[in-house]
């Protein structure tokens, strides 16, 4: 099996993973909405956001910086295990005896014994980082995906069970801890290695020297990313955020089938191409890939924001719909930027990665700040907004590094983009039109399915090039058994 052919299957099993253990997780969130306050939400979305950004911490960048090897050297993979355990236990201390009481102080009481509950999540991520990064850099992501679905499902299990028994926002915090208590173990059981007592301070200082900056880079970028809802809960409340969180939900469990499976199997293998030629054409080719079926995909999601909202989760929260909208509208252009970022990760670049993440929280700061206060409408505009702007600066540093011009790269993502415009502004018209007397279902169904029309029809009619290029590279990366129906469809669209 090829490099182009071990991504393709790699990217299907971690979307598969993706695909259960969100819906899963969405299932659960549905739930806990509708038996709980916005308030509740709000504040369980604060502790998860600040247990997310103490992971960046004890991972370190060590995953990156042993799958972007070429090969498996054991000092490397000891030094990183005892490095990774030593930060966890530095992390699971500082949260448990300095986060938990100040954020109580700060935010709300109840947050001093969540956040010291969850502080364990910290230990156990530290201990599978290695064995992760070996799965990985050896695209096991088969047994990734099976690890993930049935940790997923058991943990989901358990949660609903303890939300119809009481236990409210704690289903939630509890479901958090069972499922890393399972990837942790079922990791483990499959790569089956264990470090022994060799430490070295050389490679400790090698492994740190270019992990450091993109550690730095992944919090900073993981702030930028939370930055709305951070400043949303402090300058509003925990209610505000619990509505500015479910208007992101769904946007981010699409975002974790759709996005992140590419991003997650493109390191490994941009890491195995030999020149930065090479690097740029794939990255090019990855990004136009998935603009083709991302673009639509959110561009939908705000189109239909505030029927799916309402459809879901009830009236309760239908201020969160229009939410939904602006925050899809902002997406796009992290379907560009992941990708840039993977590809400088594995060109070495980690410095201009931190810069990159830098700009985005500078830039998020500065407009929430002023945005915010006006409420969580003008929040969800801003990131929008922001999003346009750091893609412009990363197309740019793209240029630099890989010597592809700007307007190249525009043209590459551009009739994908300009198909989803036109789908959107279609759509916003249909629902003009329509009655509210149709049941809410069947007006979601019917948006839906004409927004999959409008734009099927413009990529195979007026942007037939793209098309192609779409169902040529899909035959590539697909399965053998799925080739020949990608192939028939290809001579269906005479694009064969």
């Amino acid at each position: 099996m090829n490099l182009k052919q071990h991504f393709g299957k790699s990217s299907l099993w971690m979307s598969i993973a993706a695909s259960g253990s969100s819906l899963v997780s969405f299932m659960i969130f549905v739930l806990l909405s509708r038996l709980l306050s916005p308030e509740d939400i709000g504040l369980i979305g604060f502790a998860i956001i600040l247990i997310e950004l103490g992971k960046i911490l004890v991972t370190a960048g060590l995953p990156q910086a042993i799958i972007r090897e070429s090969d498996w050297d054991e000092t490397r993979a000891n030094t990183s295990f005892y490095l990774s355990v030593f930060f966890s236990l530095g992390v699971s201390l500082a949260a448990y005896t300095l986060a938990a009481p100040i954020v109580a102080e700060l935010y709300d009481p109840r947050m001093h014994t969540i956040l010291q509950v969850l502080s364990i999540i910290y230990l156990l991520e530290g201990i599978k980082i290695v064995h992760e990064a070996k799965i990985r850099r050896e695209f096991l992501f088969r047994s990734l995906a099976i690890r993930t679905l049935l940790s997923g499902l058991i943990s989901g299990i358990v949660a609903v069970v303890m939300a119809f028994n009481g236990f409210g926002v704690w289903s939630l915090v509890w479901q958090q801890i069972i499922n890393q208590v399972l990837i942790t173990v079922l990791t483990l059981n499959t790569v089956r290695w264990w470090p022994t007592l060799n430490f070295s301070i050389p490679e400790a200082k090698k492994l740190l020297g270019f992990s450091t900056p993109l550690t730095i880079a992944q919090l900073i970028n993981n702030l930028a990313s939370k930055a709305y809802e951070l400043l949303v809960g402090v300058l509003i409340g925990p209610a505000a955020l619990g509505f500015f969180r479910v208007g992101g939900r769904a946007l981010y469990i699409v975002q974790d089938i759709v996005i992140k499976p590419f991003e997650k199997t493109f390191l490994p293998a941009l890491a195995q191409m030999n020149s930065q030629e090479q690097r740029a054409a794939g990255t090019l080719r990855l990004i136009r890939l998935t603009a083709y079926f991302c673009f639509p995909i959110f561009f939908g999601a705000a189109a239909i924001g505030p029927e799916f909202i309402t459809l879901a989760f009830t009236d309760k929260w239908t201020e969160s719909g229009h939410v939904m909208t602006l925050l899809a509208l902002g997406i796009p252009p992290l379907v560009v930027g992941y990708q840039v970022n993977t590809a400088l990760t594995a060109s070495g670049h980690s410095g201009l990665v931190m810069f990159l993440a830098v700009l985005a929280l500078v830039l998020n700061l500065a407009l929430g700040v002023l945005l915010v206060s006006y409420g969580i409408l003008a929040a969800a505009t801003g990131f929008a907004l922001r999003t346009y702007i750091s893609c412009a600066v990363e197309m740019i540093l793209f240029k630099r590094i890989f010597a592809i011009d700007v307007i190249r790269q525009v043209r590459n993502v551009a009739p994908s983009f300009c198909a989803a415009v036109i789908m959107f502004g279609v759509l916003l018209l249909l629902k003009s039109y329509l009655s509210d007397d149709i049941h809410l279902a069947i007006r979601l169904l019917f948006i839906a399915g004409a927004g999959a029309v409008i734009y099927t029809t413009l990529m195979s009619c007026i942007f037939r090039g793209e098309t192609r290029f779409f169902l040529a590279e899909s035959s590539s990366l697909a399965p053998a058994k799925a080739k020949p129906a990608i192939n028939k469809l290809q001579r269906f669209l005479r694009l064969a």
